[in-house]
């Protein structure tokens, strides 16, 4: 990892602050190009490749779902709020795939 090196003095407080703040079912996604894209390499997980189009969501720093086009893959158990999250709207999903019904 790198980039390390570069944060404020602050950011460990703040760090310090989120470790001690209770969850709160928050849910964030970024897209897997993101540098915070740690799976696979701070996880015992398979890499999720950094794919610009390819999208993942986290509730509470936990990653729970990876949207590759229209493809959802769960991590976590399956959620219709992290579909829309990860799709940018609201779609059915069933067999993995958004949008799609049959």
């Amino acid at each position: 990892m790198s980039g390390e090196q570069f944060a404020l003095p602050e950011a460990v407080d703040k760090l310090r602050e989120i470790r001690r703040t209770p969850p709160d079912d928050h849910l964030t996604v970024i897209s897997a190009a993101d540098p915070l894209n740690l799976i696979g390499i701070l996880t015992t997980t398979d890499r999720i490749r950094a794919i610009a189009g390819t999208r993942i969501a986290y509730r509470d720093g936990i990653a729970v779902s990876v949207m590759n086009g229209d493809f959802l893959r769960p991590l976590a158990e399956p959620d219709m709020e992290v579909a829309m999250a990860l799709a940018g709207r609201r779609v059915p999903v069933a067999a993995g795939f958004v949008g799609r019904t049959a």
